[in-house]
């Protein structure tokens, strides 16, 4: 009983001194690892095109407040992707990390997006023949 009092006491300490996850927005990050110019806008207005095979951040100061309705655009404007970012869905605590992500493999590469950790996962897809054309 006394073990399990002390276990008790010591897993109330650790959640009392951990930092608390905050609701601070985080960085928008666009990795586009295909052939196409792809636009993102956010809340409905561009903010930047990203060239081929390039990735780049988006700072939050670049940004409107959260929530943030993130789309990838094809150059003809069809969306490719999108992904909602609300406030305290991306946070860190100790060696916690928690974000919002999306990922979409088309035939002509990969396009990655996030906010908070990366995305991790296996190599490339195919994707479908003809989903790079506009």
């Amino acid at each position: 009983m006394r073990d399990l009092a002390r276990a008790l006491l010591g897993f109330v300490l650790v959640a009392a001194c951990s930092p608390a996850p905050t609701g601070d927005p985080h960085d928008l990050v666009v990795s586009n690892q295909t052939t196409l110019a792809v636009t993102v806008a956010v809340n409905g207005t561009v903010v930047r095109t990203i060239q081929p095979n390039k990735q780049e951040i988006l700072f939050v100061r670049e940004l409107p407040s959260l929530p943030w309705a993130v789309e990838a655009r094809a150059p003809t404007g069809r969306v490719l992707t999108s992904m909602i970012v609300r406030p305290g869905d991306v946070w860190v605590t100790g060696n916690e990390m928690h974000g919002d992500a999306v990922r979409v493999d088309l035939s002509c590469g990969r396009l990655d997006i996030w906010s908070g950790p990366p995305l991790l996962g296996p190599p490339p897809g195919p994707g479908t023949p003809g989903d790079c054309a506009p």
